[in-house]
């Protein structure tokens, strides 16, 4: 399997140099929602994007086969919110969670793969990438800098929110089999930040004045249901 683990390894990848006729300017492509991903990194490329202006920047592509894919969802504040991840809940009905029933819950946030595709795909993006991307995996961007503090392995299971509708990270995650471990979820801090030190961090703060939430505040990181 191959293995990532430091900045060396990341900077000794190739950089394919892209040209681009007009100025670059990712924003423009980040418009809606987005959404909440979950799948298997397949593969990564690096890319050096020149534009009409002489500007230069750099990404990784994140090549990543989706098997959970939701649309984020945000209050009439702009808080966000939790997706609904199932047209179902389970609700206790027993002493000590004997027993329960199925409750409806709503129409699920949950889209397909070819619905993420008419979301995120951008003509000028898919061009760089569309060449790199291996069977069943959709590309998704992430800037150089923002790679500094992450280690991944191909295959890692991942789970991401995109910046609106558009492939570009806005906060990712690194799953294993049986737990997650929460690289920044939330977004808001350096990528790649441990779980451990978002928590410890996170606990000093409340206990020192009231928890205040902002736009782009991670969803609840319960299980999610099929």
């Amino acid at each position: 399997m191959s293995r990532i683990y430091d900045n060396k390894t990341l900077k000794n990848k190739p950089v394919f140099p892209e040209r681009l006729a007009g100025l670059w300017d990712p924003v423009v492509l980040q418009r809606g929602p987005g959404v909440v991903l979950e799948g298997k990194l397949q593969q990564l490329s690096r890319h050096q994007i020149i534009d009409s202006g002489k500007s230069s920047n750099r990404y990784f592509i994140l090549y990543i086969q989706p098997t959970q894919i939701h649309k984020r969802k945000f209050d009439s504040a702009g808080m966000e919110i939790e997706p609904n991840f199932s047209e179902t809940k389970k609700v206790n009905t027993g002493y000590l969670m004997s027993s329960f029933k199925v409750e409806a819950k709503g129409q699920t946030d949950k889209i397909s793969v070819e619905e993420l595709k008419k979301l995120i795909d951008k003509a000028e993006l898919v061009r760089i990438s569309e060449k790199h991307t291996p069977d069943r995996s959709l590309a998704f961007w992430i800037s150089e800098g923002e790679m500094e503090n992450i280690e991944l392995e191909i295959g890692d299971g991942l789970r991401l929110k995109t910046n609106g509708d558009s492939p570009f990270i806005f906060s990712l995650a690194k799953m294993d089999a049986e737990t997650m471990t929460k690289c920044n979820f939330a977004g808001g801090e350096k990528m790649g930040a441990s779980w451990t030190d978002s928590v410890f961090a996170a606990k000093s703060k409340n206990e020192q004045e009231p928890k205040a939430r902002t736009r782009g505040d991670g969803a609840e990181e319960d299980e999610w249901d099929d």
